[in-house]
């Protein structure tokens, strides 16, 4: 899609460069003085976008009028900053560099106006590679001469024809000029092209008729204004009126004088002064545009987060970025200030209070707030933005982080079987929690034979531990308790777990027989050694032992017989050992009250039982 429009007749204004005597000796353009200095750092070369200065040599930059300047890399030595809406192109060694580009420093890498394309040729080239600075992919070659500005790359297709290709939608647009023009690399911006050999100012947005202006080499175009070196000042002219008015600032940097227009489209230049502090000039003396509207659309939400949306800590912390949308005709304002809102509820059960507009956050000039919050805080940020002209945008949506306030929650609490045969136990756990597990506290308790178990013991090296498992070789006989519990990095701490317990139990030879008794050995026994009660009557027996529950471990099997087990001569219970194939089995007796007594198997059928251990669980 393409569109020409037909540039109207030259008017008769004609300017030429002139030296500052020449200046002087006519009708001189006012003098304004110097610009307003940005403190801290001193020039080579300056460069600007907003509120975004940067020096150089070596690169840095600020954007709070000098109280901070941060180190942004690279040297470019030789190199002409160039700052163009948010890219930087700098120079390190043998690299330039802009966004996630790099080139050679060598080559001839020029930014765009707007600071969207950037275009790359070696020395020897025929033509120039042209990238988009955001997405860093190749998107056209072109034969310089050419511009950018924007979207656009604008050239002399051919005598009297200059032709400007948005990349992005590819539409064509062509301006007839002076059959002598020619366009560079800085020569378009906004709706002005400023172009070389027919000294012509176009309106590349239509519909103002050209103007005739002559520019020295040096000459920077902003959007709205050209300015030069003249002597030692700076020489500015309005482009947006048809006289071309003009004003001198300085002095500047006579030994290799260094300015640039401001690279987001304001009206403002950057230059180093005659001591190398950089200065910055606001022309708010230029005429409007000749069709720029006023600035209605309000600052969009570029960005904005809240970071984790649970912390482990108890500051939070909110940022966020607008921009303020540009367009041709309606040129953007920028973007003043911001208002904060927060709203608070102090756990996940309850309801978020109302929003609360905290005076110090409204009328905010950066882009970041914190506070500190109690543990279990959830905490929602909300922003608006508005720009110098007024409009304000919606505000956002919310952006929540809560300061973790629950505990963490059990996973896994084991032991192993109740009765241990073998020859180690181990008890293990895993917590789960919103953040993270700091550290677990884990407490034991024993019962030696014969008696019940003790008191909660809290082993120095087993609190604030960060183990998840114990392991120990019990003893025979011994019940053995745990518990534990765990804790967050701030501090939320789960309640105990239950106990759980593991006894190893008594063997067969710790207990006395009578009757008709013979003492075996099986492959199959716990320690390798059973008891078998041979005949109706015949028993083992042992004194004093206390357990709220007993466990009876046997050998089970074809011809197996039947035993009645009783405590404190209290029946528990009566186990038949017969079955199909021959297997040690643990069975466990119902839970009691908590009895303290001798125990007593004994064998209720003439045919055989085979007894392994018994284990006195103290508890269930």
């Amino acid at each position: 899609m393409s569109f020409r429009v037909k540039a109207a007749a030259v008017c008769a204004v004609v300017l030429l460069p002139l030296s500052a005597s020449q200046v002087m000796a006519a009708d001189p353009p006012p003098h304004l003085g110097a610009g307003v200095l940005v403190p801290g750092r001193s020039a080579i070369d300056v460069g600007m976008s907003g509120a975004r200065v940067v020096v150089s040599n070596p690169v840095y930059e600020t954007s709070n009028n000098g109280t901070t300047w941060t180190a942004s890399g690279g040297t470019n030595v030789g190199k002409p900053l160039q700052v163009e809406g948010s890219a930087l192109l700098t120079f390190d060694g043998s690299t330039a560099k802009v966004g996630g580009l790099t080139f050679p420093a060598a080559d001839e890498v020029v930014l765009g106006k707007g600071g969207k394309l950037v275009s790359h040729r070696t020395p020897a080239g025929a033509t120039a590679e042209v990238y988009n600075v955001a997405s860093k992919t190749k998107l056209a070659d072109y034969a310089p001469p050419f511009a950018m500005s924007g979207d656009t790359v604008w050239k002399v297709t051919s005598p009297g024809q200059l032709d400007g290709k948005n990349l992005t939608t590819g539409v064509v647009k062509t301006i007839l000029v002076a059959s002598a023009c020619t366009v560079g690399p800085d020569d378009v911006n906004g709706r002005w092209a400023v172009l070389s050999g027919c000294n012509q100012v176009v309106d590349v947005s239509g519909p103002q008729p050209p103007r005739n202006l002559s520019v020295t080499a040096d000459s920077q175009l902003g959007n709205g204004f050209a300015v030069q070196a003249s002597g030692s000042d700076l020489l500015v002219t309005d482009l947006n009126d048809p006289a071309l008015g003009q004003r001198r600032y300085g002095p500047i940097r006579t030994a290799g004088p260094s300015f640039r227009a401001d690279g987001s489209g304001l009206a403002k230049i950057v230059y180093a002064d005659s001591d190398g502090n950089p200065r910055v000039i606001t022309l708010s003396w230029l005429s409007p545009d000749p069709q720029q509207h006023p600035d209605t659309v309000a600052p969009v939400l570029t960005s904005a987060s809240a970071g984790d949306r649970v912390r482990d800590n108890t500051s939070l912390s909110f940022d966020w970025a607008f921009n303020d949308p540009q367009d041709p005709n309606s040129p953007a304002t920028g973007v003043l200030s911001y208002d904060l809102r927060i709203q608070q509820r102090p756990n996940r059960t309850s309801p978020y209070g109302a929003w609360n507009l905290v005076p110090a956050w409204q009328g905010l000039k950066t882009t970041a707030a914190s506070l500190t919050a109690p543990i279990g805080t959830d905490t929602c940020w909300s922003v608006r933005a508005r720009d110098y002209a007024g409009n304000v945008s919606a505000w956002s949506t919310s952006y929540c982080s809560e300061v973790d306030g629950t505990a963490p929650s059990l996973v896994t609490w084991r032991i192993g079987d109740r009765v241990q045969l073998s020859g180690t136990s181990t008890v293990r756990w895993a917590y789960k929690d919103d953040t993270d597990i700091a550290s677990y506290d884990v407490v034991y308790k024993t019962a030696a034979p014969g008696v019940a178990l003790g008191k909660w013991i809290y082993p120095a090296t087993w609190q604030n531990t960060r183990i998840t498992s114990i392991t120990w070789s019990p003893r025979l006989g011994w019940d053995e308790c745990f518990m534990v519990r765990s804790r967050d990095y701030l501090g939320n701490l789960s309640a105990w777990t239950p106990q759980i317990c593991s006894v190893a139990p008594q063997d067969d030879r710790a207990f006395t027989s009578a009757g008709t008794v013979t003492r075996s050995t099986s492959t199959l026994a716990f320690q390798g050694t059973t008891t078998i009660l041979k005949a109706n009557g015949a028993y083992l027996t042992k004194p004093t032992e206390a357990a709220q529950r007993l466990a009876i471990t046997a050998i089970h099997g074809p011809g197996q017989g039947r035993i009645d087990i009783y405590h404190a001569n209290i029946k528990l219970g009566t186990i038949s050992l017969a079955a199909t194939t021959t297997t040690r089995v643990t069975t466990y007796l119902p839970t009691t009250v908590f009895r303290t007594g001798a125990v007593k198997i004994i064998s209720t059928s003439t045919a055989p039982a085979a007894i392994d251990a018994v284990a006195f669980l103290r508890a269930p």
